[in-house]
């Protein structure tokens, strides 16, 4: 993340300058703390937006998980009716049509419940990320006063 960086920038420029005798104050380049913070007001909104991209795709990535799971129970319906048809083996086809849809169903539940898991991690370290910056914001702006 750039605004990491440009975070650790603002902190290294505090440490390393002229400190107001007598007093816990610092002198900075105002140009150059300008410029630091023009370039966090430009990317914090795309850091920002990168979340809500991550936010966005959740649902894409539940409805695609969702569709596999569709798929999966359909084929499996397809499969019993093709099972079913055949006289000889109604009842062995039946059994193992309530398996297939069975199968079908805990595989579709599983597959909705790891891409939840998933989109929930990037969610987590996204918001970690951002308290984090948040945090350092904080104590900087505190440094400043």
């Amino acid at each position: 993340m750039d605004v990491l960086r440009l975070v650790d920038d603002l902190e290294d420029m505090l440490e390393v300058s002229n400190t107001v005798p007598l007093t816990r104050k610092v002198m900075v380049d105002k140009d150059e703390m300008l410029h630091i913070l023009d370039q966090l007001r430009k990317q914090i909104p795309t850091d920002i937006a990168e979340a809500e991209g991550i936010k966005s795709r959740e649902q894409e990535i539940l409805e695609d998980a969702q569709y596999q799971a569709k798929q999966v129970v359909q084929s499996a319906h397809e499969e019993a009716k093709r099972l079913v048809d055949e006289d000889e083996l109604v009842v062995l086809a039946t059994e193992k049509a309530r398996e297939m849809i069975e199968e079908a169903e805990n595989e579709s539940k599983e597959i909705s419940l790891a891409a939840r898991n998933y989109v929930d991690h990037l969610l987590e370290d996204t918001q970690v990320q951002l308290s984090e910056l948040i945090k350092t914001l904080n104590q900087n702006r505190s440094e400043l006063k």
